[in-house]
């Protein structure tokens, strides 16, 4: 890359980079605080469905919330991409079947 095809860092990426633990740890809190609500909000659903449709009725909502602050702990400690963009895919997969237990 050179030097005039490099983005440019913006005033918030700075900021980010300077506060990473602090924002990564507040993620992770509120991340994990809507996994523990998502527990106790459970689609009505839920009580007349089975199998793995249930299971992703009643856990699928908080199973994406813990691996989002699964990558907010990656991402504040500077993991690799690759290991951001598993855990990342993974929250996103977990709640794409939620909405498909949703849906069916």
């Amino acid at each position: 890359m050179t030097e005039t095809s490099r983005p440019a860092r913006t005033r918030r990426s700075v900021w980010l980079e300077r506060h990473r633990r602090p924002v990564g740890l507040a993620a992770i809190a509120i991340a994990l605080g809507l996994a523990a609500l998502w527990l106790v909000v459970v689609p009505g659903k839920a009580e007349s469905s089975t199998g793995v449709t249930s299971w992703l009725l009643r856990f699928g909502h908080s199973l994406c919330w813990v691996l989002l602050a699964a990558t907010a702990a990656l991402w504040a400690a500077r993991a690799p991409r690759r290991a951001l963009d598993l855990a990342a895919w993974a929250a996103l997969a977990a709640y794409g079947g939620f909405l498909l237990a949703l849906w069916l």
